[in-house]
């Protein structure tokens, strides 16, 4: 069996994805998978449970799966596991590499204030979600990946994983490869309305894949954009948006001219708004009608799961004969 991990990445199973999502997560997935990286996906349903009942979470993973492969995700090209599969070696090494890093150096992840709810400080957070950057390594150097794709958002994660590898191997002997990211275009898609980045806790201003298509309609004809003339960040978000989804360059090619009128001083919006509308309809369209398949067959979805599983728990129990000798022998 081959186990080497090229690249990894994981998506909490909290609720639909959006188009951002898979713009900036999946999309580059799919890319990698097709330059033959063979990706490792997993399901993060533990750290779904910083801020979501497990009933919930549970739920949402054979949609997220079935979301995966309707998108254009391989299993035969992309190993995809769920977390929780291995959770016994994971809960392992995160206490094991817990000992290497301290409160105070937790409390400076800035991606800890980021998670927390309005108003909460990170005195409060649950104990959980405030050792989310230990499992998180724990997840990276388990599998021993060798690259970790990070945003803008992700990138101190990576570094404590980087941190706590080097402080193990240091004191133990060299039993992980240290993690690199693989920068990805860091896509900053808008909410459609109000202000934000496009998110599922802000849903007027999301497109969700398995939206409604009047819904998704209704969405962007009510969004805003720019007075003719102007480019807005608005604006600028909503052409990543269409050019992202657009299935083919003559689409991609038809926004492009509308812009340069709109450049121009053309009032075009009404012309844009029209060409958005139907390069989304026609992804979502395209997507849950794959999707419909997939979820009618769950029986698919176990077996991809369960391949994903043995490949993810060879890697854990080879890591964690590797970290028990370090530790005991």
């Amino acid at each position: 069996m081959n186990s080497k991990v090229e690249i990894l990445t994981g998506v909490r199973p909290t609720a639909g994805l959006t188009v951002a999502n898979y713009l900036g997560a999946i999309k580059p997935i799919i890319e990698f998978q097709e330059k033959g990286l063979r990706p490792f996906l997993f399901v993060a349903d533990i750290h779904a449970l910083t801020d979501t009942e497990p009933a919930k979470a549970k739920k949402y993973v054979f949609d997220l799966v079935a979301d995966y492969i309707a998108l254009g995700i391989d299993p035969d090209k992309t190993v995809i596991y769920k977390q929780s599969d291995i959770a016994g070696q994971i809960s392992f090494l995160t206490a094991i590499l817990a000992r290497h890093i301290s409160v105070a150096e937790l409390l400076r992840v800035p991606t800890l204030k980021d998670k927390l709810k309005s108003g909460a400080r990170p005195e409060t957070a649950n104990a959980l979600l405030f050792l989310y950057p230990v499992m998180m390594a724990a997840d990276i150097l388990i599998q021993q990946a060798k690259k970790v794709p990070v945003g803008e958002d992700q990138s101190a994660h990576l570094e404590a994983a980087r941190e706590l590898a080097r402080r193990f191997n240091k004191k133990y002997g060299n039993v992980f490869i240290l993690p690199s990211a693989l920068e990805v275009k860091s896509l900053r898609i808008l909410s459609l309305r109000g202000k934000g980045k496009m998110s599922k806790t802000s849903p007027a201003g999301a497109l969700f894949l398995t939206e409604d298509l009047k819904s998704a309609s209704d969405k962007i004809k009510k969004s805003e954009t720019a007075f003719e003339g102007k480019m807005t960040e608005k604006l600028k978000s909503h052409i990543i948006l269409a050019r992202g989804l657009a299935k083919n360059e003559k689409d991609k090619k038809e926004i492009d001219l509308i812009i340069e009128k709109h450049k121009k001083g053309e009032a075009v919006m009404g012309e844009f708004k029209k060409v958005f509308t139907r390069i989304v309809l026609e992804f979502l369209k395209d997507f849950q009608g794959k999707r419909k398949k997939i979820i009618e067959n769950p029986e698919y979805i176990s077996l991809v799961l369960e391949k994903g599983k043995k490949i993810a728990e060879a890697n854990a129990n080879k890591t964690m004969a590797l970290v028990e000798k370090a530790l005991f022998d």
